[in-house]
């Protein structure tokens, strides 16, 4: 009984994690066990029991009614935003801390019956951050009140001071979590887009509002149901605009998305007489993981592929899903040898990235080697105007370059420049009359 014990703690998702991801999760939990205690100790009395109730029962009604439309919104990442801390802002307003952590701990034990499986680590790592967040805003929210006076102004100034207090630690402390749990995470994976954050300002808003209804009254918290639900329907509407644009296991753009804003960058570079770059990307060998560990770790490692390129790339740059385990990759105002740098640091960044680490912290297998567990992808580069005059034109040339890079041994930048087109599709040669010399820093200077 010891040894399975000491097995199936040898096999915890958190031992997977790299030393600062490890500190980081630590100190969130250790530090909300110590303000807990802080909290309970200081409790001077158990009045607002009733607030509690009121505001407990009718998170979870919301919370139930809405469970359908939230699971339509999730999409998939470590980030997702909802309307559910609301009510746990709306606690801190109000309550003594001790208080306001009872309601945390009640919504998220909820939350994590009715979520079945989940990874233990986060599930208590996410209440750590919501009992702090809490202790943040009652700071806030009490210095902000002594400052203005207390006065009715003072008093929205106040709810509205601690409600951004609550988001601000959530988001910090989630966002840095994430970039430590999930290396080349980028910032939108971390603290969201403009939608999330839009999600976080309406949740804000009802929390400081429902709090200022319940000081009238604890049974007002239960008129908030039906908005809340109104609200997160509403949500679901850019979800579903978003949805039909992003490829569901990579969160990137589908390839039409792609090709409609690629064709667009192409007018601009033929009005500015501009380069632009394609980049296609095959990752090699990837069906020896759908083989060998599993579909569930291959849409992983695929995941964790496109994380690390979207995050190497610039802002303006277009990255969508190809198909399969293809990425494309248009590059506006990019020339032949800016290409192939970029083109040599995504290669760099998937064969140097810990995959092991990104795929058995989201799927909790401990069977993922980080020292055998490893990617590479083979880039084929093609530039315009050299290359072709359409977006066609450079898939094309960059297809044939991808596929000679994978003739020439896989991990490799190959370039349309140097091949000669005589078919779609050439076959792989043996490698001792089809292997291209990959590029070093001198030829990139005589380039």
């Amino acid at each position: 009984m010891v040894a399975q014990s000491r097995r199936a703690v040898r096999c915890w998702a958190l031992w997977t994690l790299s030393v600062p991801a490890l500190g980081m999760v630590v100190l969130v939990d250790l530090a909300a066990i110590a303000y807990g205690v802080e909290a309970f100790s200081d409790l001077r009395s158990w009045r607002g029991l009733e607030v509690v109730f009121a505001l407990t029962v009718s998170a979870l009604i919301s919370v139930e009614g809405a469970r359908r439309v939230e699971s339509r919104r999730r999409r998939g990442g470590a980030l997702h935003k909802d309307l559910a801390p609301a009510w746990m802002i709306a606690a801190a307003l109000i309550l003594q801390p001790a208080l306001a952590i009872i309601v945390v701990l009640l919504l998220r034990s909820w939350w994590r019956i009715r979520a079945g499986k989940c990874i233990p680590y986060r599930w208590v790592f996410s209440t750590g951050v919501c009992v702090l967040a809490v202790g943040v805003a009652h700071a806030v929210y009490q210095s902000a009140l002594d400052l203005t006076g207390g006065g009715d102004l003072g008093l929205v100034v106040s709810m509205a001071a601690g409600a951004l207090g609550y988001l601000a630690a959530d988001t910090l402390l989630c966002g840095l979590a994430i970039s430590l749990i999930v290396p080349g995470s980028s910032r939108q994976d971390a603290i969201g887009d403009k939608d999330d954050l839009c999600v976080d300002a309406t949740a804000g808003t009802l929390g400081a509002l429902l709090a200022a209804a319940t000081l009238v009254s604890p049974w007002f918290a239960f008129v908030a149901i039906p908005i809340t639900l109104t609200a997160q329907r509403a949500l679901l509407l850019g979800q579903l605009e978003t949805e039909a644009q992003t490829d569901p296991k990579t969160s990137l753009g589908r390839v039409d998305w792609w090709r409609r804003r690629t064709e667009e960058m192409l007018r601009t570079s033929r009005t500015q007489r501009e380069p632009m770059a394609v980049l296609l990307i095959d990752i090699d060998h990837f069906k020896q993981v759908n083989d060998r560990h599993g579909h569930l770790v291959g849409d992983e490692a695929l995941r964790a592929v496109a994380t690390i390129l979207r995050s190497a790339i610039r802002t303006k740059d277009v990255i969508g899903r190809f198909g399969g385990e293809e990425f494309v990759i248009a590059l506006p105002d990019t020339d032949l040898d800016d290409a192939i740098v970029t083109a040599d640091r995504l290669r760099s960044a998937v064969a140097g990235s810990p995959l092991a680490a990104m795929c058995a912290g989201v799927l909790d297998d401990p069977d993922l080697d980080p020292d055998t567990f490893r990617l590479t992808v083979s880039i084929g580069v093609a530039v315009y105007p050299a290359d072709g005059s359409t977006v066609d034109d450079l898939l094309l040339r960059a297809d044939r370059a991808m596929y000679a890079a994978k003739a020439a041994g896989r991990d490799r930048v190959r370039l349309a420049a140097d091949l000669h087109l005589t078919s779609r599709r050439p076959q792989p040669e043996p490698a001792t009359t089809t292997s291209l010399p990959r590029p070093t820093p001198a030829d990139l200077q005589h380039r």
